[in-house]
């Protein structure tokens, strides 16, 4: 048996580039991986010698577990695994440690150095070794040689909370239970804690160490919401569903020493997005979040005002919505985001219209968010489709049989805008207006159907979708933030899931829908 192991060691001794990377291949690549990032999954999962911060650095600190072995808990690039090293100093050579901890130390994505004999054979010799069947723990032996060259935690004992949605506002949020809590050893706020790409919530807790008396400001950006509290004060509040690009900065008064912090943030749907970073005396824009990085200075504010008793209309790239976004500000002060790409109102807002600063100066580049409050997501996606039953799921915009083709829009005298398009053969006029009120906007559509379009198919129209409805009556319900009616249809609306649909028969003739969105 000793024999037949020696020939593959031997054949592959005289292909290796490396006199260690054939014990590696041979001993170790078994758990570590042959690229050295770690084989299985889980809790079951080696740690990685890739890029690893327990290779860095000093090189006892590798020679002492090749020698006498590693168990317990061990972290490694602040991540926690619990799987037995065995030790191989009884086993292996002096040399053939050296030239296996060189190969680690000089590959796998390190930038080390390679180790000599003489230092193998002085770690060897250490009287505090571990002796079978006792082995090194990684508290032991970072004592002896802790890894070098580790910065303290943006923030310190971090701990996140994952919460389920959906959530539309802070208030949802807390009224949550979290289901599950991690320490984040990195001490930066991260979303690959989330376990779901919508309809979830991440707290974190934990402190700063604040350098000196002073004040520090603070940014905040988010997709969707949250809020930042700074011992135990709210000091930024983001209370809304919208887009990233826009944060919020505050300045606050700290003194040195200990400054407790709490981030929430929680995603409705979309696309997810945090950044946290801080400025002060001894800290220069520091990240506080994975990825965040030091904003340039924002473009000048060119807020676009609609006229009075008229409608403004901005075509550009707007946060939230599709890439061919036609915006709509109405002078009662509701506004609106639709798609030229699904047919469909994604979005409606209260307040100020938007920004034109990032797309009127410079080179114009990027998606702009709304600029007023209250930012409700009706739906994304394909705004009518064809369905074989009331539970066939919605289709997605490449798999909609429906073909859908923008047809512009025409204005009346307030220059209020209806959106022209087409839903296979069913031509429809889109009429959104203000309404009675100062927070509130209708909206009227008009479907033509053909003679050859008629048929037995049921066509619906999707109001709303990514969050909860509730139902107050036959055709009223409550959407997060808004409540929304359907004055008027052939057939009633009805609820399944996080969806209200509208069916429309598909009877030649004329066909209304109308819907009022009312903010609470």
């Amino acid at each position: 048996m000793k024999h037949f192991l020696a020939l593959p060691f031997l054949a592959t001794t005289l292909l290796a580039a490396h006199p260690g990377e054939t014990i590696y291949q041979t001993l170790c690549a078994a758990c570590h991986g042959p690229d050295g990032k770690g084989v299985g999954e889980g809790a079951n999962k080696f740690p990685p010698l890739y890029e690893s911060d327990w290779v860095k650095g000093n090189p006892r600190r590798m020679i002492q577990v090749v020698l006498g072995g590693l168990q317990g808990p061990v972290t490694v690039n602040d991540k926690d695994y619990n799987l037995l090293m065995p030790p191989h100093g009884g086993s292996m050579t002096d040399q053939q440690i050296a030239d296996v901890v060189s190969y680690v130390r000089t590959h796998l994505g390190n930038k080390g150095k390679e180790v000599t004999l003489a230092l193998v054979k002085e770690e060897r010799a250490k009287a505090d070794n571990p002796v079978m069947p006792n082995m090194w723990t990684a508290d032991k032996l970072l004592k002896k040689y802790p890894l070098g060259g580790v910065k303290k935690p943006p923030i310190n004992d971090l701990l996140s909370y994952i919460h389920h949605g959906p959530f539309r506002s802070l208030a949802d949020l807390r009224a949550s239970e979290a289901t599950n809590v991690e320490e984040e050893k990195g001490g930066l706020i991260s979303l690959t804690q989330a376990d779901k790409k919508d309809a979830f919530g991440l707290v974190w807790e934990g402190w700063l160490e604040v350098p000196k008396d002073g004040t520090y400001e603070f940014a905040y950006d988010t997709d969707d919401g949250g809020a930042i509290t700074i011992n135990g004060k709210e000091v930024i509040t983001r209370d809304r569903t919208g887009p990233f690009g826009k944060p919020s900065i505050k300045k606050v008064p700290l003194k040195k020493g200990r400054a407790e912090i709490k981030v929430e943030y929680f995603e409705f749907a979309g696309k997810q997005a945090i950044s946290l970073m801080w400025n002060g005396p001894g800290v220069k824009d520091v990240a506080l979040s994975v990825g965040a990085k030091k904003q340039k200075a924002p473009a000048p504010e060119i807020l676009l005002t609609p006229p009075a008793g008229e409608a403004l209309i901005y075509r550009n790239f707007i946060s939230g919505t599709d890439p061919r976004a036609i915006g709509v500000g109405y002078a009662e002060g509701v506004n609106l985001a639709f798609s030229a790409d699904s047919m469909s109102v994604d979005m409606i807002w209260t307040g100020k219209f938007i920004d034109a600063g990032r797309h009127w100066t410079a080179r114009g580049q990027g998606s702009q968010p709304p600029a007023g409050n209250n930012v409700v997501t009706l739906s994304r996606g394909p705004a009518f489709a064809l369905l074989e039953s009331q539970t066939e799921p919605w289709p997605s915009a490449d798999k909609n049989s429906l073909k859908r083709k923008f047809q512009g829009y025409h204005l009346n005298k307030a220059q209020q805008p209806t959106f022209n398009y087409r839903m296979g053969e069913v031509a429809i006029s889109d009429q959104p207006l203000p309404g009675e009120t100062a927070a509130q906007l209708t909206r009227t559509l008009t479907l033509e159907v053909p003679a050859s379009a008629a048929g037995s198919d049921a066509l619906y129209f999707r109001a709303l979708s990514g969050g909860a409805i509730t139902a107050s009556s036959e055709r009223e319900f409550t959407f997060g933030k808004i409540k929304v009616a359907v004055p008027e249809s052939n057939h009633p609306p009805f609820i399944r899931a996080n969806e209200l649909l509208i069916p429309v028969p598909l009877t030649e003739g004329t066909h209304t829908i109308q819907l009022t969105y009312t903010w609470n």
